[in-house]
């Protein structure tokens, strides 16, 4: 069995993602978002951030 990783996202998608997790983090340090909504935000915001960096 091979696994076959090859990059699948384009710099569009890669700009995209980063944009999102740039809006997540903003709204979770102005306190738009709180508490547990919060968390939700910065962690997907992180998984957005090392999905357009890795471009995988």
């Amino acid at each position: 069995m091979h696994l076959d990783w090859q990059r699948n996202l384009g710099n569009t998608d890669r700009i995209v993602r980063t944009i999102i997790g740039l809006l997540l983090i903003g709204l979770a340090a102005v306190k738009v978002l709180t508490g547990f909504w919060a968390v939700l935000a910065v962690l997907f915001a992180l998984f957005q951030f090392v999905e357009a960096f890795f471009a995988y």
